[in-house]
């Protein structure tokens, strides 16, 4: 891995962990979603900092060259989190549903019991 590339990733990493802190702060984002970024940066910086890592997964899984790996362990760990809040905003949905579901129908008895009286 070249020098240019080590450094990109680091600074990178570093620029993820100033967003993260600044939302974390602001509260702007949840502990937990800003544990998976925390994370996220620190295993870029440890990529970056320990190329050899990157070279001995690279040949391990035969790749031409270890920033394919490197492309590939990014792109693989953003979809993963992708598919996460899809399904974690799917439940959220199916939860406001029923909750606008359930105080419509609360609503609709609430206006039948006063026309009777």
């Amino acid at each position: 891995m070249n020098a240019s590339l080590r450094v990109l990733l680091v600074v990178c990493a570093v620029v993820v962990l100033f967003f993260i802190v600044r939302k974390l702060s602001k509260a702007q984002i949840q502990v937990m979603d800003s544990v998976f970024w925390l994370l996220f940066s620190l295993s870029l910086v440890i990529l970056a900092v320990f190329p050899e890592i990157a070279y001995a997964l690279a040949e391990l899984l035969g790749f031409q060259a270890p920033v394919n790996f490197v492309f590939l362990y990014v792109i693989a760990v953003l979809l993963v989190r992708d598919f996460s809040a899809t399904v974690k905003n799917a439940q959220q949905r199916e939860k406001l549903t029923s909750l606008i579901q359930e105080i419509a129908l609360r609503d609709c008895e609430q206006n039948q019991g006063q026309q009777k009286s």
